[in-house]
């Protein structure tokens, strides 16, 4: 039987779309965990409690094979962005869904290429074209659209308000991560970046989870358990290497694009497991934050 192989660009769209799609079902997977009562810092130490062990075995592996060592200072490096993205941020994130939808989580998160445009421009003084501030424009306007409905379907405002700005912070905070560590992973190697990085991560969420709680925190309901490896396994490990793999394949701008899909599912997963309202103008608000970063990261 004649094996079946991949184009270098068909292995790369096939990576970025697996883990655009295991990232959309995160919000719906801890949305379902909050349903038990546990809160974010218990949760996201669980997540990270479970997926240590693949991570760990990555760095392992990656210790038999003939890598180039890493230069001094480049591991101190790694430690910062991986504590930067998957603790400070993620920690963000998962305290913000205990107040907003998850679609509307996915959309904010979503509008992160744009805040890398910016951040480029601001540091490194790359210009930004006439039709990439005309996507930006379109992005948050999109997004205002659905914030604003959500509001309107929101029973307490402050909270809502106050989970949309936690989910915007670590959006900003994914976005300096994204700006710092492209060099890293180019230097480094996409895997060997991915398991250091995120064993960073895993151990000060771990060690944040230990001192900010009672252990008894950690002793949940068997379905939070099951979730938690579930957020560990489908929508960490597996989509962080997918996803460092498919830019290293087809790029970042191709991978943004792709990616576009995220929001989208995230909006019906949200409405057909957590029974949240979608509107016709929040359907319209979601296609003009796609489309917009569909622009800018197609027409730089």
């Amino acid at each position: 039987m004649p094996s079946i192989r991949l184009s270098p660009n068909l292995l790369g769209v096939l990576c970025v779309f697996i883990g655009t799609f295991c990232f959309a079902c995160k919000g719906i997977l801890i949305k379902l965990a909050y349903q038990y009562g546990i809160t974010a810092v218990p949760l996201l130490t669980l997540r990270m409690l479970f997926a240590v062990p693949f991570y760990a075995a990555t760095a392992i592996w990656l210790q038999t094979q003939k890598l180039a060592p890493l230069q001094q200072g480049d591991g101190w490096k790694i430690i910062g962005l991986g504590l930067l993205s998957y603790y400070v941020s993620s920690l963000l994130d998962f305290m913000g869904l205990q107040y907003i939808s998850a679609g509307l989580e996915r959309l904010i998160l979503y509008v992160y290429p744009t805040l890398v445009l910016l951040m480029l421009a601001f540091w490194k003084k790359e210009k930004i074209t006439r039709m990439t501030k005309l996507a930006i424009a379109i992005t948050y306007a999109g997004m205002l659209l659905v914030f604003m409905q959500d509001l309107r379907l929101t029973t307490n405002l402050n909270l809502t308000l106050f989970g949309a700005g936690l989910v915007m912070a670590s959006t900003i905070l994914f976005a300096l991560f994204v700006v710092l560590a492209g060099d890293m992973i180019k230097k480094t190697g996409p895997s060997r970046f991915t398991a250091y990085a995120m064993l960073a991560a895993c151990a000060g969420v771990l060690m944040h989870g230990i001192s900010a709680g009672d252990v008894t925190d950690l002793q949940q309901p068997a379905p939070v358990y099951l979730l938690a490896i579930s957020l560990a396994f489908f929508c960490t490990v597996i989509p962080s290497f997918l996803m460092n793999k498919g830019i290293s394949l087809i790029g970042s701008g191709k991978t943004a694009v792709l990616g576009s899909v995220g929001p989208v599912i995230t909006l019906f997963l949200g409405m057909a497991v957590l029974h949240e309202q979608i509107t016709a103008i929040q359907l319209f608000g979601a296609g003009l934050v796609i489309g917009g970063v569909s622009l800018a990261t197609t027409y730089k």
